[in-house]
């Protein structure tokens, strides 16, 4: 399919084509969400704000007639959104606007696709094809995809939900028919290795899964993987070894809402979430644990929690203080969103916010990830035993503020949290490093954390700055 270039979807208020747009702030203004409508064929755009509470921005966006738009993802620098559209077999591509505006930047072919997954650093994306395939894309520095070579097979049918391991190494690939009566063999995850230009490699042996496997998410430290699967209703989970291998985890399978489909692991990595869609009458809800040292998952007091007829789509702030569920009531879809206890149980707030569009699917929602804040450092040294003098108030943070600064002054001293400006005093003279490591309002600094298909935090090491001062006698 050629790459479409020229064609401008945008909401009211949008600027024009040509024009550059920053990204929504993550301060005030809130942190944008995406919500995808198969029915109605389009997207409706948010803000949560600090209170949890989910607005309207704009209008919604239409994807195209036939499209059926499902999965939503944005790269991890979030200035593009990518749709994948069931309807037509389309990888769709936008640029992200300053008030939630879509510009599609171009299209490519998928092979009846059913989920997506990004690489850690953005310059890749997957999606796995229930032809049995799996297709592989690089990402133009503007975000275009490109097809990488033809897609390839993962040797088993019906592959659904699909991963890329937070070092950016190996991409996992789920399988599974998740709606089929009768009874069900189990179902396999398969390993690729990732290499040059997105070029996949099968590595391994299958892992043995429960029926149906969706929704496949990592803790941010990479050493543990679970699996929503949907046929039983249970979450898999996995230690992660050396080389990617994954080893059945103690106590899993473990009970999961009805359906379990969607799911996603909070950015501190202590908790996992997993929506279940439910069946015919019977709701389905949010299974919530915690996770513990070993991976074995606890589930929290109360769990499942109510979030409408039809929980689908499902992900967390960037902060890890909010988790957001797209519901595909009946017409419109629903939003809902639920403060996170330290227990991992979840409290409603509010009630749920109409969404606007008709019936949302598998990875219908996204929220943007927050953009690491960058260091800056000056120092006015003094003599030993004289009070030298540090500033870092020209640090800045491109969606929000920076909140905390950490120092480590070279001689062995260290200050946590000691403000942009502190003094400090060498006992002796001699040449020493000073260092400065912020973070900004949500939890964001030098790490990237991600969890398998999009990244929450989108870190580096412009969160550290450092500067060697001399000390004299």
């Amino acid at each position: 399919m050629p790459v479409v270039t020229s064609v401008l979807v945008a909401m009211a208020g949008a600027p024009a084509s040509g024009e550059e747009t920053p990204r929504v702030a993550g301060g005030s203004a809130g942190r944008l969400v995406y919500v995808t409508h198969s029915q109605s064929e389009d997207v409706a755009a948010f803000t949560v704000g600090r209170d949890g509470r989910p607005r309207r921005v704009g209008d919604l966006v239409p994807t195209g007639a036939g499209t059926e738009p499902s999965s939503v993802m944005f790269a991890p620098d979030g200035r593009t959104a990518y749709v994948l559209n069931r309807g037509n077999n389309t990888l769709a591509a936008y640029r992200v606007g300053s008030r939630g505006e879509l510009r599609l930047l171009g299209t490519a072919a998928t092979g009846d696709a059913f989920g997506l997954a990004i690489a850690p650093d953005g310059s890749s994306l997957f999606a796995a094809n229930q032809s049995g395939t799996v297709s592989a894309f690089t990402l133009d520095d503007d975000g275009t995809p490109r097809a990488a070579g033809d897609p390839v097979p993962t040797g088993f049918p019906l592959p659904q939900g699909l991963a890329v391991s937070p070092d950016g190494r190996f991409l996992y690939v789920g399988h599974g028919e998740p709606d089929s009566p009768g009874p069900r063999e189990p179902d396999v995850i398969v390993r690729f290795a990732i290499g040059p230009d997105a070029a996949l490699t099968r590595v391994g042996r299958p892992v043995q899964t429960n029926p149906s496997g969706a929704q496949i998410v990592f803790t941010p430290d990479g050493r543990f993987a679970y699996i929503a699967t949907t046929f039983d209703s249970v979450v898999d989970g996995f230690r992660v070894g050396r080389h990617g291998e994954l080893t059945p985890l103690p106590g899993s399978p473990y009970d999961a809402a009805l359906f379990a489909e969607g799911a996603v692991i909070a950015p501190d990595g202590r908790h996992l979430f997993v929506a279940g869609s439910g069946q015919g009458a019977n709701p389905g809800g949010v299974s919530a644990y915690t996770i513990n040292g070993d991976g074995s998952l606890t589930e929290a007091p109360g769990s499942p929690f109510s979030a409408g007829t039809f929980p689908v789509g499902i992900d967390t702030t960037p902060d890890g203080r909010h988790l957001l569920v797209s519901s595909a009531d009946t017409d419109p879809s629903l939003l809902f969103t639920f403060a996170i206890a330290a227990d991992g149980r979840l409290t409603q707030v509010g009630p749920p916010l109409a969404t606007g569009g008709v019936f949302s699917m598998f990875q219908s929602l996204a929220v943007q990830p927050d953009q690491g804040p960058v260091a800056a450092l000056t120092v006015q040294a003094r003599p030993a035993r004289q009070a030298t003098r540090f500033d870092a108030s020209a640090a800045s943070d491109p969606d929000g503020r920076v909140a905390r600064f950490d120092w480590d002054f070279g001689d062995g001293i260290t200050l946590l949290d000691g403000g942009p400006t502190p003094v400090h005093t060498y006992l002796r003279p001699g040449k020493f490093t000073a260092t400065v490591t912020v973070t900004d309002d949500e939890s964001c600094s030098t790490a990237l954390v991600f969890t398998g298909t999009t990244a929450h935090c989108n870190g580096s090491p412009r969160a550290r700055s450092s500067q060697t001062i001399t000390i004299r006698p």
